[in-house]
């Protein structure tokens, strides 16, 4: 039952049946679209906006890769991260591309180093999340006036905060010299097998860490461009013609845009009900199912650019043992 229940027929399923409730209960319904025949240059601009993420995300990969010791080029920084967005969207999971670029990165770095490399996709995509969120948080605390007058504002930017800096506490814990120098520590990985895996991933975070210029250029390099992710949703907001204040859909956008980890594909599904569900009860706005299913779609359009890549992409050399 778990292994059918992780297949990609089930995924593509239940993403198919939740749209259909969308329908059927007319959370979703054709004549929402009807605005966008004479407001397409908005899908226009929000697809261009959608695209310089990904010059984005590669230079922050490859700094996330140069701080784990994987001397890999930029180039091939920008080739895996672009492999990875195209299989995002034909593997049954919205982070399954990470699974590719994980082997490419595995590969390259060599067994010595497999580790590293698992936890450089790990805080890549961690690091990227947590981008969103602190995102959501310094929109609400410029634009308090403004997005205090929404339906739960203290709980939503109390979630945000606590988001925010739980991840970075859990980060300068995690990566505390005094953990990875442990004399305990070190005499419980002497004696346990799995001792040295749970060592090598204390170390990962130590690494990262101990340089901050890494960790502020990668969290920074996350928050623009989640502003491009935000603005290119934005547009969509407004081809569906909803006004929406820039500061409260700065800090209510990165919570839609994060619940489409959930659905297939790059959210389709439970990422559009939660569109449905997020733009109703934040921001009054009943179209929320209609707005995230085309968010979705340009989402998943911008990630095939990622294909030409994969194409042309040449063997990945097998590393030396380190």
């Amino acid at each position: 039952m778990r292994k059918f229940a992780s297949s990609a027929w089930f995924k593509i399923g239940f993403a198919l049946v939740v749209l259909a409730c969308l329908f059927g209960f007319n959370r979703l319904h054709l004549d929402s679209f009807a605005t966008l025949r004479s407001n397409w240059p908005w899908l226009v601009l929000a697809f261009a906006l959608m695209l310089p993420p990904y010059a984005i995300v590669s230079y922050r990969f490859w700094i996330v890769l140069r701080n784990q010791t994987i001397p890999v080029d930029l180039r091939t920084a920008v080739r895996w991260t672009m492999i990875g967005s195209f299989f995002d969207v034909v593997m049954p999971s919205n982070s399954g591309g990470d699974v590719i670029k994980g082997a490419y990165v595995v590969k390259a770095a060599g067994p010595g180093k497999r580790v590293k490399a698992v936890m450089a996709i790990a805080f890549d995509r961690v690091l990227g999340l947590l981008g969103l969120f602190l995102l959501a948080g310094i929109a609400c605390a410029i634009g308090w006036s403004t997005v205090r007058v929404m339906p739960d504002a203290t709980r939503l930017v109390g979630f945000v905060a606590l988001i925010s800096i739980g991840s970075l506490v859990a980060l300068r814990l995690l990566g505390s010299r005094r953990i990875y120098e442990n004399p305990r520590l070190r005499e419980w990985v002497a004696e346990h097998p799995i001792g040295a895996r749970l060592h090598g991933v204390v170390g990962c975070f130590n690494s990262l860490r101990e340089k901050p210029g890494d960790l502020w250029t990668v969290l920074g390099l996350s928050v623009l461009n989640h502003i491009f992710w935000c603005a290119a949703l934005l547009c969509v907001t407004v081809a569906f013609g909803q006004g929406i204040d820039l500061f409260v859909g700065f800090t209510v956008f990165p919570l839609a845009i994060f619940s489409n980890v959930f659905g297939f594909a790059g959210g389709f599904g439970v990422g559009t009900a939660a569109f449905d569900v997020i733009f109703s009860r934040l921001l009054d706005v009943h179209v929320g199912a209609a707005i995230g299913l085309t968010f979705q779609t340009l989402s998943a359009l911008s990630r095939l650019t990622g294909l030409p890549f994969y194409i042309a992409a040449p063997r990945v050399p097998q590393a030396e043992p380190a």
